[in-house]
């Protein structure tokens, strides 16, 4: 395995839901157990009721993110970090014009 630089040009950005985009970095680069890449929100967004099979770790690069958890809220702005457990349910919120980054692991949970 060699180092890699990490960006978001030239990867595919899908829609996981309206104003909210996906991009996969780190599992289109062949790390074995991490997953990963950036996200951005083309307007407020929000991505309600997941329940993770996973530990990620959601860094904000610009705006503003919000994670919503057990009734609790924690919102990291650039520069800052969100860690979320395995198994946590969640609702993700973010406001136009955020950008971050997110790893998870492993990259494979879909398989579990």
């Amino acid at each position: 395995m060699t180092v890699k630089l990490l960006t978001d040009h030239d990867l595919p950005f899908s829609e996981l839901v309206p104003g909210m985009e996906l991009a996969r970095s780190i599992t289109n680069a062949g790390t074995t157990q991490l997953g990963g890449g950036y996200m951005k929100f083309t307007e407020d967004a929000e991505f309600p009721d997941w329940t993770l099979k996973y530990d990620e770790v959601l860094f904000v690069q610009d705006g503003e993110l919000e994670v919503v958890s057990g009734g609790k809220s924690v919102k990291a702005r650039a520069g800052e970090a969100i860690l979320i457990p395995d198994g946590a349910k969640v609702t993700y919120r973010g406001r136009a014009g955020t950008v971050g980054f997110f790893v998870l692991w492993p990259f494979d949970w879909d398989k579990k």
